[in-house]
């Protein structure tokens, strides 16, 4: 008797979880992007948005919540119902290296969280200025063995603080960080000569490189950067202890935990249907994001490949969250 009443009840369950996803969406999405207006991950948003909602023939909203590396916007979607009309547009640095730098992160949010898809990824250029008169990634870790360096980057935790810290560590060189708030007055610190050098977005600093004001020594990927295809990567320096050096970043799009797989599935088509038009691509190049673009299991694959590797150079260079 209990386990025919298990059973009904359950069937009951798939049943409304399969209605709900026929008549989904039946009202605006509601999509939270976890930094501010203007970057890179707010366009990319927005564009999606625009697409997606075409596809479904609903509107979704993007909402930014900035805020504690991306924390805030993070827990409020991780708190929301897991119905499919809250979802999260953000840097994989949420899952990959948030829960090692800030106490307690892992129960309240990413462990809530789920991915849905990945939208991409991005590398850095690290750049200095000409006048440090270095031309190769060689040539400044020589420099920096016997001259003090310090570096910027848009925070603990960025992008351009993990991937120096990862240079560092496997170059053995000594170099003090310089967190700023945001990439853009981390670009100017290093153009008005406050700090000798920093990873930094390629269209952060290709306008910089174009003017001759910065000198780019290499690139953060495991290839060459389409928009400094004269730039080699960090691996292609001939520095022995950086020849699997290979540091990129991605942006995700997630839900809460438990969202329904038919609700799921129906984000994952519509994003690949977004990926493959011609003019998201094209936006997306002019963002510096490039592939992989694809759905649900290559994204926790590379949020559980991307975390154990950071895990291993937070603990080691010591990154703490603000």
């Amino acid at each position: 008797m209990i386990k025919s009443l298990l059973f009904c009840t359950a069937l009951l369950v798939a049943g409304t979880s399969v209605a709900a996803a026929a008549d989904y969406p039946s009202r605006p999405v509601r999509l939270i992007v976890n930094f501010p207006p203007a970057g890179p991950l707010d366009l990319e948003a927005r564009a999606i948005a625009q697409h997606a909602g075409k596809i479904l023939g609903q509107t979704i909203v993007v909402e930014n919540r900035s805020g504690a590396s991306g924390n805030i916007g993070a827990q409020s979607v991780a708190q929301a119902a897991p119905d499919g009309y809250t979802l999260l547009m953000t840097l994989d640095t949420l899952m990959t290296v948030n829960p090692y730098i800030f106490k307690g992160l892992d129960k309240d949010v990413t462990q809530r969280l789920e991915p849905l898809s990945l939208a991409g990824s991005f590398g850095l250029a690290l750049a200095v200025r000409p006048e440090l008169g270095v031309g190769t990634l060689d040539e400044f870790l020589r420099y920096a063995k016997t001259h003090r360096i310090t570096y910027a980057s848009a925070g603990y935790g960025s992008p351009g603080n993990l991937a120096f810290e990862k240079l560092r560590l496997a170059a053995t060189i000594d170099a003090a960080h310089v967190p700023y708030r945001g990439n853009a007055p981390a670009v100017n610190a290093l153009l008005g000569d406050q700090i000798q050098a920093a990873f930094l977005a390629t269209p952060g600093v290709l306008p910089h490189v174009r003017a001759g004001k910065l000198k780019a020594l290499a690139v953060s990927g495991k290839e060459r950067d389409p928009d400094l295809p004269e730039v080699p990567t960090a691996a292609q320096s001939g520095v022995a202890g950086l020849k699997d050096y290979d540091v990129s970043f991605a942006f995700l799009v997630m839900a809460p935990k438990g969202t329904p797989p038919e609700i799921a599935k129906v984000w994952e088509d519509t994003l690949a249907k977004v990926y493959a038009m011609p003019e998201f691509q094209q936006s997306m190049a002019l963002l510096g994001m490039r592939g992989p673009y694809a759905g649900k299991a290559q994204a926790q694959e590379w949020v559980d490949r991307e975390a154990k590797g950071w895990k291993e150079v937070i603990e080691k260079a010591g990154i703490r969250g603000e």
